[in-house]
This record gives C-alpha cells, structure tokens and sequence, in this order.
C-alpha cells in the first residue's frame, strides 16, 4: 500500500499543480497587468496558490485514501488472512454501500474461496481421522488375531503331547522326556526306573464289549497311572492302544516294584468284567515289564532302556499274564 500511496499524492500534488498553472494563467489574461507588474503580482499569487496546492493535495489524498486506499487495505488484510485451516473471518466489507462494489464482489470471492477450500479440508481432514480410527481398530484387531492364533498354537503345541482319550502324555513327549531322563541319570550316575504297561486281553475286551467301553477303562486306567505316580519328575504317558508306560526318575527296582504292584492290584480291583480273564475271577487285568538304570547296572542308550522293559513285558505276558516281571539284567 505504500507504493499506492506515493502514486496517489503524486497524482494529487499534479492535479493540484495542473489546477493552479490553470487558474494563473486565466489571472494573466483577466487582468491585463504590465509584464514588471504581473511578475510581481504573480509572485503573490503563487505564494497563494501554493498555499491552494498544499490544501488541494491534501483534500484530493483525503479523498483518495478514504475512498480508494481503504478499500484496498481492508482488500488486502482478507488475503492476508486467508488461511484454508481456519474458517473464513467475517469480511471487512461486508455489505456496506459505501464501499467500491467491484472490491466488495473481490472480497466475496476470496471468502467464497476461503470456505470453499475450509470445508475441503475439514472434510478431507475427518476422512483422515476416519482411516486412522479404521488403522488403529485393524491393527487392534489383527493384534487380538495374533494373540488368539499365539494361543492356539500354544495349544496345539499342548495337544500334539498329549493323548487326548485319557490326558496323559502321548509317545512323541515320553520319546523327549526318555532321551532326556537317561542322560541325566547317565551324568549323576543316578536311578532311573521304566516301566510297560499293558491291558491284558484288552482287544478281546474291546470286541466283548465295544469300543466305547473300551475308552472307559483306558481312561480309568490313565488315571489309575497319574494317581500313583505324581511326582513332579515322574512321567506316564500312553504309547498307544493299550499300551502305557511309568518313567520314574531316582527310582530303583525295588521301590518301583512296590507301586507298580500296588497298582496292579487296584486296577484288579476296580472288577472290570471280562470273559476272557486270565483266572477264574474273570476280570480285566494288566501286565507289566520293568527295568531300571543304575551304576551298576547301566545301558548303552535309551532305545537299550526301552527293549529292556518290553522283555520284561514279553516275560510277563508268557508266565500267565496280571503279573510283573524284571527284565534279565536284574
């Protein structure tokens, strides 16, 4: 705006200047004064007229400052604050007559604009907010995905060692806990006892009495196993069928014997009916092979461990069944 300013008070000083050269011109005529006179006459009346310039000038910027340098301020402050992040301030126009209708029609347009671009960008800016709500719920929801996907593997890591019919261990986590057991019994030069397991005549039963009664008595049987062997380092599992096996860390033969036929005796005594009973009582019994692992007598490897408890186990089924027999080492 100082640039217009300059230009209008040159523009009035020349205005004012024209009018007064005019007005001294039309005096020199009018009077008829000698040309020693008039120069002395004209040098009051140009003291005059400067006075009348000066007030003209001034008069003339009044004018054009209120009526055309106004305007273009307040024209200007709307541009300066045109700011598309912020709604549109009232216009400094507004609708006032007074004012130019050209700059209050450029002033409309700016805010016109202004508000234009104001709700494209709140609009554009909620669509924003929306997505990252959308993000942040996905993200939430793929991170509830993967905990719940975290926990299933966890479970299927759980079920992949266990039997699922009676809950106990299944052969692929005794098959670990064997490896694991020998060598730390071989290390500590310790006990370490395994005993087999197996349900006598127990496909018999299951064609007797079907396959339903037949789970019944695996499941009361794994839980006759569990029950006497709860020690945290004990390990019973199902290898399968009716096939189950007792590893009993710091265990020697003699105190696994003892359980082991306590064991026997109430699995007897739980009076399962079977037709094709190895005695006269004609209940289901078990029959079962032992081993054990110690200085003195030790073995070259766990798969050695296991071959000697199924001899025993063999040794057993051949002596008459419901019975327990000792591998030959011992």
């Amino acid at each position: 705006m100082g640039s217009m300013r300059r230009r209008m008070v040159m523009v009035a000083g020349l205005v004012s200047l024209g009018l007064v050269a005019f007005f001294e011109t039309v005096h020199f005529h009018d009077e008829g004064v000698s040309a020693a006179a008039g120069a002395t006459v004209w040098l009051g009346w140009l003291a005059r007229d400067i006075v009348v310039f000066a007030v003209v000038a001034f008069a003339l910027l009044l004018v054009l400052d209120r009526f055309v340098l106004e305007p273009l301020r307040r024209l200007a402050a709307d541009s300066e604050a045109f700011d598309p992040t912020y709604p549109p301030p009232e216009s400094r126009f507004g609708d006032a007559p007074s004012q130019p209708a050209e700059l209050r029609q450029i002033s409309a347009s700016i805010t016109r604009v202004h508000e234009s671009l104001w709700r494209q960008l709140r609009n554009e800016q909620g669509k924003a907010e929306a997505l990252r709500a959308e993000v942040q719920r996905q993200q939430e929801a793929l991170r509830r995905a993967e905990a719940a996907l975290e926990a299933k593997n966890r479970e299927l890591g759980s079920l992949s060692r266990v039997d699922l019919l009676t809950g106990l261990a299944n052969r692929r986590d005794f098959d670990e806990a064997l490896r694991r057991e020998f060598k730390r019994a071989q290390r500590q030069r310790g006990l370490l006892a395994l005993a087999v397991l197996d349900l006598d005549h127990f496909k018999k039963f299951n064609e007797l009495y079907g396959a339903a009664a037949g789970d019944a008595v695996l499941q009361r049987f794994g839980q006759l196993l569990a029950s006497h062997f709860k020690r945290d380092t004990d390990h019973v599992a199902r290898l399968g069928g009716e096939e189950f096996v007792a590893l009993l860390p710091d265990f020697g033969l003699a105190e696994a014997q003892a359980r082991l036929e306590q064991l026997r005796e109430d699995f007897r005594g739980f009076g399962f009916a079977h037709a094709a009973g190895v005695d006269a009582a004609k209940v289901l019994t078990v029959s079962i092979g032992l081993t054990a692992l110690s200085p003195a007598h030790p073995f070259l490897s766990p798969q050695a461990l296991m071959q000697a408890a199924d001899e025993a186990l063999y040794i057993a089924k051949h002596a008459g069944r419901d019975r327990l027999s000792m591998s030959a080492q011992h």
